[in-house]
Formats: C-alpha cells, sequence, structure tokens
C-alpha cells in the first residue's frame, strides 16, 4: 500500500453555505451527522486511487472470509521505506447500517491481529459512543451494553477464549453467536454490503440470476439498448447437456451433475442451479423433466435473428454489463455501497456521465457510489458536489494523501474541470520531458 501516516477518505460533508447545492446528494443519520451519497476520486496513475479500494477490499477480506492465512507476516503498511516494513497496519472505518452507526478497527502485525475494537456511536455532537467490545491479542472485552442489556454472553466468551486465532478477527468469530441481540452480525453483515468492481473483476452471480429467473433482464436489456450497443435484448439459450459437452468433457460434466442432484436433494437449498465457467463463459446447468440442460446468455442485435456469445461482444460492451450490477442494485435495492475502480474504463465519456446520472437522480436509501477514474467530463458542479469530488497526490516520498476538492472552496461558477487539468488543485501527473526519449 502507499499509504505511510494516518490517511483519511471520508463521505462526510463539508461545512459552510457553499455547500446546499444537491441536497438530495445527502443522507442524514441518527447519531446527528450526513453523508454523501457519492464519491469521485481523482488523481494520477500510481497515486493511490487503486490502493484506497484494494485497502477496503482487504479489510472486507479480512471480516468476512474464514481463511485466516489472508493474513501475510509482511506489513501492508508502506513499503518504500524501510523504517515501516514491520509497523503494524491498522485499518478503522465508520459505518452505518440498519440505522446503527459503528466504528471498527482493526490492527494486524506480522500477520497477527494485535488489536480491534466495534464501537456504537450514540450521538457525534455529545460524543456519546458504546463500547461493543474491544481485542488486546487474543484476549477479548464485552462492553457494559451486553451486561446492562442482560444478554447473555457466557457462551460467546468461553468460545472465544478456546476458538479465537491471532489471524482471525472477533467480529467474524461471534457471528451467529450470541443470542438476543443483533448488532454485532449487522456490524458483521455491512462488511457484506460493500461491493467491490475492478478491472479484474467479473459479476458471474448476476447472468447466472438472469439464467435461473432469479432476476429480471429488463433492467440490463434497457441499459445496453439505450447506450447505442446495438443489442435488442438478452436471451437465454438452452442446451442439453449431452449435445453441449464432448467425450473429452465426460469427466467435467459428471462432476457438475453430482453437485446438481446434491442441490435438488436439499430441501434446505431454494437455487437448483449449478454455474459453471468455460470456453470464455459463464453457463448453468439445470434438471428440468429428467433431462440436465445447460443454460446461456447470449444477446441478440436488431435486424439480425442471430445469437451472439458475450466474447463476441466489444470490450466496451462488455465493461457496461459488469456495471449494469452496480447501477441495478443502487437504484433499485439500496443498502449498499459500491466501489468503482476506473469507472469509465472502456465507456464513451457521455456514457459514462449518464450512468452516474441515473444512479444521483435514481438512487435509494442508504446507498453509495464511490468511483476512481480518469475521466474530466464528470467533473461538473452540476452533477456532483464539491465535497463528492476528491484527489489523490503522491508526495515525495511516494506515499499518497487524498484531499476534497471543497478544501479550495472555489466559486459554484468556476469551469473545475479546466481547473483540474491546468493544476489548479493538484492530482494530475508531472512528467518528464518525451521529446528527449527519441
Amino acid at each position: 500500500m502507499s499509504f505511510k501516516d494516518d490517511t483519511e477518505f471520508n463521505m462526510l460533508t463539508s461545512k459552510g453555505n457553499g455547500y446546499k447545492q444537491h441536497l438530495n446528494h445527502l443522507q442524514h443519520i441518527k447519531s446527528g451527522t450526513s453523508v454523501l451519497k457519492t464519491a469521485a476520486i481523482y488523481g494520477a496513475n500510481a497515486s493511490g486511487k487503486s490502493n484506497l479500494v484494494n485497502s477496503i477490499n482487504y479489510l472486507k477480506e479480512i471480516v468476512t472470509n474464514d481463511d485466516v492465512d489472508i493474513l501475510v507476516p509482511l506489513s501492508k503498511r508502506f513499503r518504500l521505506d524501510e523504517n515501516y516494513k514491520t509497523k503494524p497496519t491498522t485499518f478503522r472505518i465508520e459505518f452505518t447500517y440498519k440505522d446503527v452507526h459503528y466504528d471498527y478497527a482493526l490492527e494486524i502485525e506480522k500477520g497477527k491481529i494485535k488489536e480491534e475494537w466495534l464501537y456504537e456511536i450514540i450521538s457525534i455532537e455529545k460524543e456519546k459512543e458504546i463500547l461493543l467490545f474491544e481485542r488486546k491479542n487474543n484476549k477479548v472485552t464485552f462492553g457494559e451494553y451486553f451486561y446492562k442489556n442482560k444478554i447473555d454472553i457466557s457462551y460467546i466468551e468461553k468460545f472465544l477464549s478456546k476458538e479465537l486465532s491471532e489471524k482471525q478477527c472477533a467480529l467474524n468469530a461471534m457471528y451467529d453467536r450470541i443470542d438476543g441481540d443483533e448488532k454485532i452480525d449487522n456490524a458483521f453483515d455491512a462488511f457484506g454490503n460493500i461491493l467491490i468492481v475492478t478491472p479484474q473483476t467479473y459479476n458471474s452471480i448476476y447472468p447466472f440470476s438472469i439464467m435461473s429467473n432469479l432476476h429480471s433482464k429488463e433492467f440490463a436489456e434497457n441499459i445496453l439498448k439505450n447506450s447505442n450497443t446495438g443489442i435488442e435484448k438478452l436471451d437465454v439459450q438452452v442446451i442439453e447437456a449431452e449435445k453441449f459437452f464432448s467425450y473429452d468433457d465426460e469427466d467435467f460434466k459428471q462432476d457438475l451433475i453430482d453437485k446438481l442432484e446434491n442441490k435438488i436433494s436439499d430441501e434446505n437449498e431454494n437455487n437448483k442451479n449449478v454455474s459453471f465457467f468455460t470456453r470464455n463463459e459463464f453457463y448453468t446447468i439445470n434438471k428440468s423433466e429428467g433431462k440436465y440442460l445447460v443454460s446461456i446468455l447470449k444477446t441478440k442485435h436488431f435486424n439480425s435473428d442471430s445469437l451472439f456469445e458475450f466474447n463476441e461482444e466489444s470490450d466496451g460492451t462488455n465493461r457496461l454489463f459488469e456495471l449494469i450490477p452496480a447501477f441495478d442494485g443502487l437504484t433499485s435495492e439500496g443498502n449498499m455501497v459500491y466501489i468503482i475502480d476506473e469507472l469509465e474504463r472502456s465507456l464513451h465519456p457521455i456514457l459514462a456521465k449518464e450512468l452516474l446520472h441515473l444512479f444521483v437522480n435514481n438512487s435509494k436509501p442508504n446507498s453509495q457510489l464511490i468511483f476512481t477514474t480518469h475521466e474530466t467530463h464528470l467533473l461538473d458542479l452540476d452533477l456532483l458536489r464539491q465535497d463528492e469530488i476528491w484527489f489523490t497526490e503522491k508526495k515525495i516520498d511516494g506515499s499518497s494523501s487524498f484531499y476534497p476538492l471543497s478544501d479550495y472552496k472555489p466559486r459554484e461558477d468556476k469551469n473545475i474541470r479546466n481547473g483540474y487539468l491546468e493544476g489548479r488543485y493538484g492530482g494530475i501527473p508531472f512528467l518528464g520531458d518525451f521529446s528527449k526519449l527519441v
């Protein structure tokens, strides 16, 4: 990571009369503050934008993953300075979930969790908070909240004293093990609602849910049609497994059938489909009227009866389809945070701007969109507030810092796109003389 000293990124509103624009971009929370629904992060290449995304993803993986080997002995803090390679790395995040404002932190040193805590913030103005638990090495202490509310924690105390690993976070170990209270479980569940999209990720759940009739394809079809991709609709093509798999695939086919039959026989399993990846595409296999059927999601273009696989579509179309689950969820479900690294990758600037318009005008409660970008057409105060635009700067020592546009307090009638490209707000590369390279 490129973070040396304490580095903060936040979704809080800036103070002053100049920040009353786009009041619908605010979400008021019970602890007495307001948070923003959108953040656009600009900066030069290798300035730290992706490292912020990776840091949040790393924290999420530590909390939600049962695989304790995710922690490594080498510090993730700042490796450009030898003195920092052995220093502990601390992650701290404040978030709200189900109307509760949490403050959670985790300190890692040499691949082991040294400290951890979880507070509920009651009132920011009154500086009132209550401790839910804190951890020192492998000893976990619960706050007075559980005793005052007569919540039985005798079992979880014994369980943690025997089972808690130095590589497992206590929040993970406690999940679904405290009867009579949901505060711990809700804090854990909140991390599952942080959804991260990078240039390397692909959301297989979304096409799988469409092919399995668990999710409507209407939103995806409308986005693809309105984006001038040439696609008229999505079509689920069904092929008998015996015809789909070749003789060489027999072992693979049988393994899928075994998994499917296990799902079918499981009374608690509602989804009777198995997804798999082969031939550069995602497929599902299910069983109907005694036959095993393979389904694949294809596209149908205007003025053509042919069906196309997604690997035949352009990079831009595939990138758009990767982003559709984010904008579908943010505008229809809410209670989720999407963090997208390089929002504009392979997209036309006008299309990227329309997607952002779609979110800011139609987002559901308790939803947030945070994204990194180089697309300067989004630097528009008719679209974003000043405190929703952030910059990252690489310091002389190679470490990263973050700051919002609102620190500069530009007039609302200023062309901030031109100002950014001219270097007034930082966050741009300072290049050498390329003419001397040839």
